[in-house]
């Protein structure tokens, strides 16, 4: 299985780095998900996650694309037992859903969240800012795979990175990351011989572009994950578009054991990390379940 991985980052309440894994035989499948709610709703302009503001209704387009995605993301990163509820936005003034199930469907992505929690400003004075990120984008990674596919092997394809691309040549070097990368892995991580780290600019978004709209994907999910984790309700849109990602964050202090039995085992890790008494400390992200929370047939909050 080759995958390549597809990275953004925000840089509130600390800072994070969202990493998702998309298999290459089932991009173009995915893809095309993403293109119909698109085209129900009439969208085809970039979508950023902070161009929802606070003053916007749930009903906007762009908060509606938003909803869709997220429910498209839940689907995309299920790894047995494929189950789930799509939301394809509103076609002709009336929600179109559509039920998936069966393993046969499966995208089979996987999905890091990495967060260090004081935004780099407790790491080491003698570090410039560019190395901060840097370490913190290749701790994420690496932890990720690790956790992600231990027990598996698997090959890497490209790393895409929200960056404009002349700046990020100038501030990093994309070969020492990957090389460096690669020596860090497990025996288990393979990489294909043309492997690279590619930035991608905002600029140069393409509609229908695969590329483009899974880094818009990453940008609406590291998005999503910050509303849920910090309960961002004064941003009401926001919150109510990516509230179907709280069964991720309440999974996550589920028994393990428990876990193997999920559609979701092995499809995402969340962590925390930061520096106390000169060690890296890490803790994994989540929310305690509320006991009021209402799910879908298929286990997914709309």
């Amino acid at each position: 299985m080759i995958y390549d991985i597809f990275h953004d980052e925000c840089k509130e309440d600390g800072y994070w780095h969202c990493f998702i894994f998309i298999p290459r035989d089932t991009q173009d499948k995915l893809n095309s998900l993403l293109q119909k709610p698109r085209n129900n709703l009439n969208y085809k302009h970039p979508i950023h996650f902070r161009d929802i503001r606070r003053k916007a209704k749930t009903h906007y387009v762009k908060v509606r694309l938003v909803r869709s995605w997220i429910s498209i993301l839940l689907y995309s990163i299920q790894q047995q037992k494929i189950e789930a509820e799509l939301y394809f936005g509103h076609k002709n003034h009336i929600p179109n859903y559509v039920k998936i199930k069966g393993d046969n469907e499966k995208i089979g992505a996987r999905l890091v969240i990495f967060r260090e929690k004081e935004s780099h400003k407790d790491m080491y004075e003698d570090m410039s800012i560019t190395k901060k990120i840097e370490t913190t984008f290749r701790m994420g990674l690496k932890g990720g795979t690790h956790f992600l596919f231990f027990d598996e092997n698997v090959k890497i394809g490209n790393v895409y990175i929200d960056y404009e691309k002349e700046g990020f040549e100038k501030n990093f070097n994309s070969n020492n990351i990957l090389d460096r990368f690669k020596r860090e892995s497990r025996g288990n991580l393979f990489f294909e011989s043309d492997s690279e780290i590619i930035p991608v600019d905002k600029k140069e978004y393409k509609l229908k572009d695969r590329t483009s709209e899974f880094m818009q994907l990453a940008d609406v999910t590291v998005g999503g994950f910050r509303t849920q984790k910090l309960k961002m309700k004064n941003f009401e849109a926001r919150f109510q578009a990516t509230k179907p990602l709280k069964i991720l964050l309440e999974k996550e202090v589920e028994i393990k054991p428990r876990m193997k039995n999920s559609r979701y085992y092995k499809a995402f890790t969340f962590s925390d990390a930061w520096i106390e008494n000169e060690e890296w400390m890490f803790e994994n992200i989540h929310i305690e379940k509320e006991d009021n929370t209402q799910e879908t047939l298929f286990g997914e909050l709309l």
